[in-house]
């Protein structure tokens, strides 16, 4: 498995957050799958869709909006040619451990942690 960096950890209560650093694409990809619909919002908000492409061009199915995302995830996840590296959000209960977030870029990843942890 490629290395992982924790790069950021919060508690509140008896949860735990953290996001770590993953060049692995399979983890990313996993952490995508588990997100909620709430996660998956501040997510294209963050992608700021609107701004790159035309709103008729942004696909409303859920299947082909879902590879639509998980796309725009993996561009802004490039770092150099074809390496990617990602920020996924977990929380950690007692012994459980969860995807919630997974992005592209450090900003949204712990945005999204603030929000949730505090908001």
């Amino acid at each position: 498995m490629p290395a992982q960096r924790t790069f950021f950890t919060q508690r509140n209560g008896n949860q735990k957050f953290k996001i770590i650093k993953t060049y692995d694409t399979s983890l990313a990809r996993e952490a995508f799958a588990e997100m909620d619909l709430a996660a998956l919002d501040h997510l294209a908000n963050s992608l700021e869709l609107e701004k790159r492409y035309e709103l008729s061009d942004i696909p409303i199915r859920p299947a082909e909006a879902l590879d639509f995302l998980w796309d725009e995830v993996c561009e802004s996840a490039r770092e150099d040619g074809q390496k990617c590296s990602f920020f996924v959000v977990t929380r950690a209960p007692k012994l459980e451990q969860s995807f919630l977030y997974v992005s592209g870029d450090w900003p949204s990843a712990e945005n999204f942690v603030r929000d949730l942890s505090w908001g």
